[in-house]
């Protein structure tokens, strides 16, 4: 006898939470990647020291 399969409804919390740290991780990697860049740290560096 085969297992049923899981219904959609039982798996969406599942899916839900793994979109949305895919999602997570992404939005780190892309961070990540801007801070490896050294103009961009300069130019944000500049922005904030002038906003005092």
């Amino acid at each position: 006898m085969r297992a049923a399969a899981p219904r959609w409804h039982e798996m969406k919390p599942f899916l839900k939470r793994l979109l949305f740290g895919l999602a997570g991780a992404l939005l780190l990697a892309l961070i990540f990647g801007a801070y490896l860049q050294p103009d961009f740290v300069l130019d944000l560096a500049n922005r904030i020291y002038l906003c005092f």
